[in-house]
């Protein structure tokens, strides 16, 4: 008989919070840091390599068993842990520290899985190196935002009709400021540019056929320069996918570890949209889904992995898309107070969200979260400044402004007292984390 526990958990850039509901229907809840940490304070040491500690991580024996151990006046692990035990509240070590610590220093255990499974660890008590005896687990996480927003993606080739090579950088033209002397619009996300002989005419019909030879000699010359993924967007594609389809194959083929293909994740007229979906796709993919199939196979082989998208629903892990990931972790609050709200009958209601770096507000109307669809991400001015790349996505409607929780409150040149958005971040943090980070922070 399958697990009837389930989890749920929701990734942000700064904490990870998850929820439980065990065999016997009661709920749990954990938070970890989204580094897969945990922290605590060493009180006094028994010996060379035992302290005891204070925590409220709720841990079962030696779950941080095999964790990586620093102080947090540290930048690196110390040691590893070795043994815990929460009843005598006593931490083991691997090896004596360089320096013996003053009582009340605070310290860090790092897990070396990813933090949903660490938090689902906390929650069902499942020690590491056993798989987690789960139903389930339904996952938000704003993975795919920061990566694009932090530019930690992959070397991406974008295949794109011939004549249309810097398509993507030339856009719609549209200023974010409008009167900035000195504009500096981001590099593209991807790095490379394959022109691709063919041509289509609006009603689908073949101008000219599809040059294999071009396309198969520029996949051997990216593979051997370390480019592995590809985004393809050719022109009226979503009339006829014919030529996206064999170009797509022909990537495969020859080794491409990912491709993204313009026409199947968004089909519809204009080819910029498309191919800047493409890009982002491709460009966030290997992160994203190496993130997930880590987290799942956490879960067991019973254990069923499903991930919320932008536009508020949620898909099985191996039919998610990374373009769908950006918006993913706030879509999860938005249906969370849209629930609440008609359980508590208001069907009209805002739903307020801060996170560590933004704080975003969304309205629900009749009951239910408004949705945009064919929604360009980049409206949004945190994603025109950083990414410069306007995508197709359907999502829950949202506000965001760089104001979150770890935002940090400064003097402007004329004196003004200004919040954000540059943010504290989890790594160090604001002060009260104590790892020497901002004081001024909301």
């Amino acid at each position: 008989m399958a697990s009837r526990r389930q989890v749920w958990i929701d990734t942000g850039g700064t904490f990870t919070d998850g929820l439980a509901l065990d065999a016997a229907g009661r709920l749990r809840r954990a938070k970890v840091l989204s580094t897969s940490a945990l922290r605590g304070t060493l009180l006094r040491p028994v010996d060379d390599t035992t302290f005891e500690v204070r925590e409220d991580w709720g841990a079962v024996a030696d779950l941080v068993r095999g964790f990586a151990f620093r102080r947090l006046d540290r930048e690196r692990a110390e040691a590893t842990v070795a043994a815990y035990d929460p009843a005598g509240g006593r931490l083991r070590l691997d090896a004596p520290l360089d320096e013996p610590p003053a009582p009340g220093t605070p310290f860090e255990v790092a897990s070396p899985e990813e933090a949903p499974v660490l938090a689902a660890r906390l929650l069902t008590g499942t020690p590491p190196g056993r798989p987690l005896d789960l139903g389930g687990m339904r996952l938000g996480t704003t993975l795919g935002t920061n990566a694009l927003l932090e530019r930690r993606g992959v070397p991406t080739a974008l295949f794109i009709t011939r004549g249309f090579g810097d398509l993507l950088e030339i856009g719609t033209q549209q200023r974010p400021e409008l009167f900035a002397l000195d504009v500096r619009k981001p590099p593209p996300l991807y790095s490379e540019v394959v022109e691709v002989p063919e041509r289509l005419a609006a009603d689908g019909s073949v101008l000219e056929p599809l040059d294999e030879a071009v396309v198969a000699g520029a996949a051997g010359d990216l593979l051997a320069r370390g480019v592995r993924v590809a985004a393809v967007a050719l022109l009226h594609a979503y009339r006829n996918p014919a030529h996206e389809r064999r170009v797509e194959a022909l990537l495969r083929e020859a080794g491409f570890e990912h491709v993204s293909a313009s026409a199947a994740l968004a089909p519809g007229i204009g080819l910029l949209t498309r191919a800047q979906t493409a890009v982002v796709d491709a460009y966030l993919a290997p992160e994203v889904r190496s993130y997930l199939e880590h987290v799942a196979t956490s879960l067991g082989e019973r254990g069923r992995l499903h991930v919320m998208t932008s536009a508020g629903g949620l898909v099985s892990s191996q039919s998610f898309s990374p373009k769908d990931s950006l918006l993913s972790g706030p879509a999860g609050g938005v249906v969370g107070a849209a629930l609440a709200g008609r359980r508590s009958g208001f069907a009209r209601l805002l739903a307020f969200d801060m996170g560590g770096t933004t704080a975003k507000l969304s309205l629900v109307d009749g009951g239910e979260p408004l949705t945009a669809y064919g929604f360009e991400a980049a409206r949004e001015k945190r994603f025109i400044e950083h990414s410069g790349l306007p995508v197709r996505i359907s999502t829950i409607e949202l506000i965001e402004i760089g104001a979150g929780g770890g935002s940090v409150a400064h003097l402007d040149r004329l004196g003004l007292v200004k919040v954000g958005p540059q943010s504290a971040g989890s790594e160090p943090g604001p002060a009260a984390y104590g790892r020497g980070g901002e004081a001024a922070t909301v």
